[in-house]
């Protein structure tokens, strides 16, 4: 089955919404997964990098991300 994404950039207001934390948490919490997998400040978290570091699958991520 295959999953649909409505795009694979990650932000704040997505890991707000599958967290329940503040958004400058969710800033924070980019920032270090930006740090794991070795990425410069200018380049976006994809779901399957936020999926890997949160240890929840794509699906469940893409099911929590604002369809516009």
């Amino acid at each position: 089955m295959e999953t649909f994404l409505p795009r694979l950039a990650v932000y704040p207001a997505d890991l707000q919404r599958i967290t329940g934390q503040s958004e400058r948490t969710c800033q924070r919490l980019l920032n270090k997964i930006r740090d794991v997998f070795g990425l410069d400040k200018h380049q976006h978290v994809t779901v399957y990098q936020a999926s890997d570091y949160l240890g929840i699958p794509v699906a469940e991520i893409s099911h929590f991300m604002r369809r516009s």
